[in-house]
């Protein structure tokens, strides 16, 4: 694994809209580092004053936050890390990769640990996905009647640094050599607190150094179980879930008590809501999954239509029933699929904005399917419909609905009133406002909606805060009205950036459409709950909201 490939597909959280790319810095990513070499060996020449300045300037740095949902009205916060210190924290992850991957392997347990994804798709993926752990624990429980559930309540956001030196090292060695980075525990502590400035707790949703951090700690506690109760249990753990298997309910009890108490020992609070223990016989899965699973969608145009809204009508009242649960976003990735009639086209099309409107978390599934039907797609729908969500989601700071919305406008070329402009730059959200700006130099926005107040906020000192990527980019794409390039320049790291031409929205990139198959020459396939991560899943480890941009990370 390598800090180029880490920061190629392994920065950006996928579920960003698709210019948000990191692919041109990680191209580049050599020269920057040639060059930025000679800066700091000029600077260890000049004198004391000018070198505690340069030093400040790159102290720490701040995410920018991107608010997205899990469902119903439960939210996760994404980050985005500044890419002077994420640049850091890539190559010390890649020049430790060995020493890493032998704390991967002290757990038999883990069905999350980070291998290269051979798809392209990221840098990292979890060795299993969440369906195969679920397999995998079906299968091999088979001998043992208690089944322990639990998890860690808001596992990244609540991880605490100085933990990772612990853990690893022991807190005795770790307290008494705090200052060592040649110990790995300190170094990943270290960059991961200058990346947040200096704070000690959480680490950032999205991007895959995040996994690879989190697999750290639960190969190591996974370690712990392994050595308490050596072959008395059968264990398996994804991300920070886990599922452990005993012969009786004291074994359960015990194992679930010792799981308790190493969380605490490690600032990690366990998720009561979903922590319980289970006396086979017991379902596997929900009937909502069972039910809309096994739908089965006519071959007949008129049978079909008839189907499709009974199936979406099924969804609706299994998510008003289970609102904890991803129901419509099963729903949408079924829709998705359907080899569809020319006739179907009108009711379909209409069901799934519906499905957009009152589950936002479909947006990116839905964008895909109407890029794909691009020719049929009737625009004056999708206007209504995002502008709706616009309006709705933008006062609540709910940036990844109001981000899609905003594409689907870039990706129809719909104009938006003025009004609902004025509302996303208000909004003071980074990614929103950068498709806004991008709309309004294509004219989907009149150039008369006020910016100026963005503007104002673009400084050099916002180069290292929470608006970087907004004052980068606002800058270097010529989206503000008075050239403001010298605060680009005043900052060495972020001026050698647009030296090399670097981006991190691509105006180019667009949802990419799938193949549509026939309904003449469909052969059908039912739909199991292992082929859609249904589940109402943590962002950190399952996919329940499906990304289609370009937009990377984890």
């Amino acid at each position: 694994m390598t800090d180029k490939e880490l920061l190629e597909k392994g920065y950006f959280a996928k579920e960003l809209p698709p210019p948000f790319q990191t692919k041109m810095f990680a191209d580049k990513l050599a020269s920057i580092k040639t060059d930025w070499k000679v800066i700091t060996t000029a600077i260890d020449k000049a004198p004391k004053p000018e070198k505690e300045i340069f030093k400040e300037k790159f102290w720490e740095s701040k995410w920018v936050v991107h608010s997205i949902p899990k469902v119903g009205f439960s939210r996760r916060l994404l980050g985005i890390p500044n890419p002077f210190h994420q640049s850091i924290l890539a190559k010390s992850i890649a020049d430790r990769w060995t020493e890493i991957e032998t704390i991967f392997n002290k757990s038999t347990i883990t069905n999350s640990k980070p291998v290269q994804d051979t798809t392209g798709n990221r840098a990292l993926k979890s060795i299993k996905s969440f369906g195969e752990f679920k397999k995998e624990c079906l299968i091999n429980s088979f001998d043992k009647l208690f089944e322990v559930k639990t998890d860690v309540s808001r596992y990244y956001g609540t991880i605490y640094t100085h933990i990772i030196p612990w853990i690893i090292h022991t807190k005795t060695v770790a307290k008494s050599k705090r200052k060592d980075t040649s110990l790995l525990g300190n170094l990943l502590d270290k960059n991961l607190r200058e990346g947040n400035s200096g704070q000690t707790l959480g680490i950032p949703i999205g991007p895959d150094t995040s996994l690879v951090i989190a697999e750290i700690i639960g190969c190591t506690l996974d370690e712990m179980v392994q050595k308490k109760f050596k072959t008395a249990i059968k264990g398996f753990r994804y991300i920070d879930d886990y599922y452990i298997y005993c012969e009786n309910q004291a074994d359960a009890e015990k194992v679930f008590k010792f799981i308790q108490s190493i969380f605490t020992e490690y600032q990690l609070d366990i998720n009561e809501e979903k922590t319980k223990i289970s006396k086979s016989p017991f379902p596997f899965d929900t009937d909502w999954s069972i039910e809309l699973g096994t739908f089965t969608f006519r071959k007949h145009p008129q049978s079909q239509q008839t189907d499709i809204e009974r199936f979406v009508s099924l969804a609706f009242k299994n998510a008003k029933n289970n609102p904890k649960d991803s129901v419509l976003n099963f729903a949408i990735s079924v829709l998705k699929n359907i080899p569809l009639f020319d006739e179907s086209w009108k009711l379909y099309q209409s069901l799934i904005l519906k499905i957009a409107l009152t589950e936002p978390v479909t947006l990116p599934v839905v964008a895909q399917i109407l890029v794909s039907h691009r020719p049929k797609v009737e625009k004056l729908k999708v206007k209504s419909v995002v502008e709706n969500i616009i309006k709705e989601h933008t006062p609540k700071g709910h940036h990844f609905e109001v981000a899609w919305a905003l594409w689907l406008c870039k990706e129809f070329e719909i104009k938006l009133p003025d009004n609902i402009a004025d509302l996303v730059f208000n909004s003071n959200e980074v990614v929103s406002i950068l498709i806004a700006l991008d709309l309004r130099k294509n004219g989907f926005i009149n150039s008369t909606v006020s910016t100026s107040q963005i503007e104002a906020d673009l400084t050099t000192e916002s180069l290292m805060d929470e608006k970087w990527l907004l004052t980068y980019e606002a800058i270097t794409q010529g989206w503000v009205s008075t050239p403001k390039i010298k605060t680009i320049k005043d900052n060495e790291y972020f001026d050698l950036l647009h030296k090399h031409k670097v981006q991190f929205y691509d105006k180019s990139k667009t949802v990419t459409p799938f193949k549509l198959t026939s309904p003449n020459n469909f052969k059908a396939k039912q739909t199991t709950t292992t082929d859609v991560e249904y589940e109402s899943p943590k962002q950190e480890k399952k996919t329940g909201i499906i990304a289609t941009g370009g937009g990377g990370g984890y």
